[in-house]
């Protein structure tokens, strides 16, 4: 992977935390994607609980090169992107390898941005520009591609999903929110979501290969098969951290046994922290697990104070260990 796309990959990781909105980026995702995740970052500048997990982020450390091309491109990603969609097509109907498509509604400089790829070796080619290989480019060829269609928008992927991403934002978006069978299970989700993510699971085992279970675990494989799409999210309420999530299935024996499953992950949850944060034991017990026709779901909320008290504990654990 070249230094540019390296570059951009760590302005998605700034801001991979909570979001959802219906936006450009949003209308990009492709007909046949098999995940998607949307962050909505401006919803969450002036949340306490945000703030807090975006200092604890700033603690991380930096990257050199990555801070280097934000500063010649003038982009603050905590800033300047409001919101991020990350979705995984398949490269083919029925292929097993998958692309990528990252893109970010905001307020991005198109020269700067470009002039800093272009120094870095990108290509400029029909309303986009070519990321080159790493190395010393004697292989040719590229790797990725990025494009800034407007000042508010910013599109990178492989060079095939950019360019589908351009001609579908050419036509007034996809259809993945209406005519896609994932799309349309998106509208289980609670819209004032913070951060989403859906999975097909039959199309990602396809693309990540058939995952290997324990032989004690046989049903729990089995079931799995069985399980159509599985979604996840996080509301922040300022005061607390609401997860949500659930699983479809269309027979009685697979929902029982993702039920069973949930539960018990739940007891194991309470079990692992009981010594180190015992505080979580009574939040997890108030999580709930809910069955439906076709649906298993989980829901809890983790109170503000007991969210930075963790943070507090991973961070001390963090810097004894480096000692």
């Amino acid at each position: 992977m070249n230094r540019s796309l390296k570059s951009l990959l760590a302005v998605a990781a700034l801001v991979a935390l909570p979001a959802f909105a219906k936006n450009d980026a949003l209308s990009l995702i492709p007909n046949d994607a098999v995940s998607v995740g949307v962050v909505r970052l401006a919803d969450l500048r002036t949340s306490p609980l945000s703030m807090t997990l975006f200092n604890q982020a700033d603690k991380f450390g930096s990257n050199g090169e990555s801070d280097r091309f934000l500063s010649e491109a003038g982009l603050d990603p905590k800033k300047d992107v409001d919101v991020l969609v990350v979705a995984m097509a398949p490269h083919s109907n029925l292929g097993t390898d998958g692309e990528v498509l990252v893109a970010a509604d905001g307020r991005f400089n198109v020269d700067r941005l470009t002039a800093a790829l272009v120094e870095r070796g990108a290509v400029k080619k029909n309303g986009y520009l070519l990321l080159p290989h790493e190395g010393d480019g004697s292989k040719g060829g590229h790797n990725g591609a990025v494009a800034f269609p407007s000042a508010g928008l910013a599109v990178m992927g492989s060079e095939s999903q950019v360019v589908e991403a351009l001609a579908a934002l050419a036509n007034g978006g996809t259809s993945f929110l209406t005519s896609s069978g994932l799309g349309r299970e998106v509208a289980r989700i609670d819209p004032r979501a913070s951060a989403w993510a859906i999975l097909d699971v039959p199309r990602a085992q396809r693309l990540a290969g058939s995952a290997k279970v324990p032989q004690s675990q046989a049903a729990l494989g089995a079931a799995i098969k069985n399980i159509s799409t599985v979604a996840m999210w996080a509301t922040d309420q300022g005061d607390s951290l609401k997860l949500a999530g659930f699983g479809i299935a269309r027979d009685e024996e697979t929902l029982q046994l993702l039920e069973d499953t949930i539960r018990g992950g739940l007891a194991a949850m309470r079990l692992a922290v009981q010594d180190k944060a015992p505080e979580l034991v009574p939040v997890l017990r108030k999580f709930t697990v809910n069955r439906s026709n076709d649906a298993v779901s989980i829901s809890g909320v983790i109170p503000a104070e007991e969210l930075k008290k963790f943070a507090q504990k991973k961070a001390a654990a963090r810097l004894q260990a480096e000692k």
